[in-house]
C-alpha cells in the first residue's frame, strides 16, 4: 500500500506541476540550513530516548504554507492531507503535523526568538546571491486587527451599599437657598476626601483585576492588543512596521508592536542610506539619511520648496504600500487570532518571507533579476 501511494501521488502531481506556485518558491531559500538552526530548540534526542519530533524543515515549511494561504492551524492540518502540492512541497513525509503540533512549534519559535535569527539567515542567503538594498528604504506601518474579546461578556453586578453614608467632621454639604428639606440637602452633598480616596483605590483595584484577568485568559481575548484611532476609525490589535528597499522592493526589516504605539517610536532606517517616511515621522530619530516629509503647522505653512520636496518623497514612497496590499489582500494577513506580540511576530515573519519570495518570483519571471536566483 505504501509503495502504491508513493508512486501514485507523485504521478498525479505531474499533472499540476506547471501551475504550482510552491514549486517556484522553494528553490529561492536554502531550507536545510534553516532546519539545522531550529534543531537546537529540541533536546529530547538523548540516549534515554524520547518522543520523536517532526522534521524541522517540514515544520518550517508548514508555517510558510500556512501564512502563504492564510490558513488556521486546523485548516492547515486538513489541507496538508488533502492537497497534493502541499505534500510535494514537504517532500512527501510519512506523517503530517497536526494542529496542536503546529501551534507548539510556533510557540517554541516565538518564546526563544529563533524567528529573528531565521529572518537574518534568509537575508544572508539573499545577500550571497547578490540581492541587496543599496539605494535606500521606505518605512511605513499598518494595523493588524484582532478580536478584543469583549462581545457578549456580562458586566459584573454593581454592589449596593446597604448602610447610609456616615457624616464626618470634614464633610461639606451643598445648601440650596430657599429649601429647608434635609433629605434634599443630603442628596446633594459633596464627597469627602476620604470617600474620594476610597473611590480611587477601588478604581485602581478594578483595573488591576481586569489586567490580571486579561493576562490569564484562555480565550481569543488579546492579551497585548491595544486600541488606536486613525481617521475617525478605531482599530484594535497590533501594528506591523517594516522597511522596503527602493531599488529592490523587498522587506528588509520589520517590527511588530501594539496598535497604540506611534510610528515615530520605531526606526528601521539603515545607516548611510536614505529613509523615506511620511509626515507622521517628523522629528523622529533616523540612523540613516533622513528623508521624512515636512509637515505644516498652524503658524508655519509649507514653503514652495517644501511642497516640491514632499512630492518627490511621495513618488519614492508610493511602492512602500505594496507589501501591505499583498500581505492583506493575497495572504489574508490583516487579521490574526493569536493573543501576544511575540506570537504575532512569528506570523508576521513568515508573511514577510512569503511577500519577499513572491516578489522575487515575479521579478525573475519578468527578467529583472538573474535567472539563477
Amino acid at each position: 500500500m505504501s509503495s502504491l501511494r508513493d508512486f501514485s501521488i507523485p504521478e498525479a502531481y505531474k499533472q499540476i506541476s506547471s501551475m504550482d506556485t510552491l514549486a517556484s518558491l522553494e528553490p529561492m531559500v536554502d531550507w536545510n540550513s534553516l532546519g539545522s538552526m531550529v534543531s537546537s530548540l529540541f533536546k529530547n534526542n538523548t540516549e534515554k530516548g524520547g518522543r520523536p519530533n517532526f522534521d524541522e524543515i517540514t515544520m518550517i515549511k508548514t508555517l510558510f504554507i500556512q501564512e502563504l494561504y492564510g490558513l488556521s492551524d486546523e485548516a492547515t492540518e486538513r489541507e496538508l492531507y488533502d492537497r497534493i502540492s502541499f505534500r510535494h512541497f514537504l517532500h512527501y513525509p510519512e506523517k503530517m503535523p497536526d494542529a496542536r503540533t503546529i501551534w507548539l512549534f510556533r510557540e517554541r519559535l516565538s518564546s526563544s526568538g529563533m524567528d529573528k535569527k531565521l529572518w537574518e539567515i534568509i537575508w544572508k542567503q539573499f545577500n550571497d546571491r547578490g540581492i541587496r538594498i543599496e539605494k535606500g528604504v521606505i518605512q511605513d506601518a499598518s494595523y493588524i486587527e484582532t478580536d478584543h474579546g469583549k462581545h457578549g461578556r456580562k458586566k459584573p453586578p454593581v454592589p449596593v451599599d446597604p448602610e447610609p453614608p456616615r457624616t464626618t467632621k470634614d464633610e461639606k454639604t451643598v445648601e440650596t437657598p430657599g429649601n429647608d428639606n434635609a433629605a434634599d440637602a443630603g442628596q446633594k452633598r459633596r464627597m469627602t476626601r476620604a470617600e474620594k480616596k476610597a473611590a480611587k483605590i477601588r478604581a485602581a483595584e478594578k483595573k488591576r483585576l481586569q489586567r490580571d484577568e486579561r493576562k490569564s485568559a484562555r480565550t481569543r481575548r488579546s492579551r497585548d492588543g491595544t486600541f488606536a484611532k486613525k481617521d475617525s476609525k478605531t482599530h484594535f490589535g497590533y501594528k506591523l512596521h517594516n522597511s522596503v528597499g527602493v531599488d529592490m522592493p523587498l522587506i528588509r526589516q520589520f517590527v511588530v508592536t501594539t496598535a497604540s504605539l506611534h510610528d515615530a517610536n520605531v526606526d528601521l532606517s539603515i545607516p548611510d542610506l536614505p529613509c523615506y517616511r511620511d509626515r507622521g515621522y517628523q522629528g523622529a530619530p533616523c540612523r540613516g539619511i533622513d528623508a521624512t516629509m515636512d509637515r505644516a503647522s498652524r503658524s508655519t505653512p509649507l514653503t514652495i520648496d517644501q511642497m516640491r520636496r514632499n512630492r518627490r518623497i511621495t513618488r519614492k514612497r508610493s511602492p512602500g504600500e505594496r507589501p501591505y496590499s499583498i500581505i492583506k489582500g493575497k495572504f489574508n494577513g490583516g487579521h490574526v487570532y493569536v493573543t501576544m506580540v511575540r506570537r504575532v511576530r512569528v506570523k508576521a515573519m513568515f508573511r514577510c518571507l512569503c511577500y519577499n519570495l513572491f516578489t522575487l518570483m515575479n521579478l525573475k519571471k519578468h527578467g529583472k533579476i538573474a535567472a539563477a536566483i
